[in-house]
């Protein structure tokens, strides 16, 4: 057996709860293991000690538990309650976070499509200038024997 099992059988020996044969076992189980000896000397002497113990309870203690666990239960929260404020403003401005970055994303890709669209047509233009050059004869540069260094 494990301690565990062994504390809850003393714990049931000390609660009354044991019936002769497992008040056997348990006695058997204690005149072997030390520790389970231990545990019994502690839950011996802690009864002792609660029956020195003479203190009575306060008059209607149980209706002031009682009502005071009814009194917490029966408040209803309010939506913007002061406790409540540090979450709901985390709230509100993660959806304004939100709704800022779908429209910058909204931006980005007509950005993106306008830009497509200018290296578009840079590509035709580039074309253009190189089809106007390609039609141009070529010139060719002849030296004069006229001229004169001064």
């Amino acid at each position: 057996m494990n301690n565990k099992t062994i504390t809850e059988i003393i714990n049931a020996w000390f609660d009354g709860e044991l019936n002769k044969s497992e008040e056997a076992n348990l006695f058997a189980i204690l005149s072997v293991n030390e520790d389970a000896r231990e545990t019994f000397r502690q839950q011996s002497d802690l009864k002792n000690n609660f029956s020195f113990i003479s203190e009575e309870f306060p008059d209607k203690l149980d209706e002031r538990i009682l009502g005071s666990i009814h009194s917490t239960t029966n408040q209803k929260r309010r939506v913007f309650d002061k406790s409540n404020f540090p979450a709901l403003f985390g709230y509100a401005l993660s959806i304004v976070m939100i709704i800022i970055s779908l429209f910058l994303v909204t931006e980005l890709r007509t950005n993106r499509s306008g830009l497509n669209d200018l290296s578009v047509k840079v590509k035709e233009q580039e074309q253009t200038i190189k089809l106007m050059f390609n039609a141009y004869p070529t010139i060719v540069v002849k030296p004069t024997n006229n001229a004169t260094i001064q």
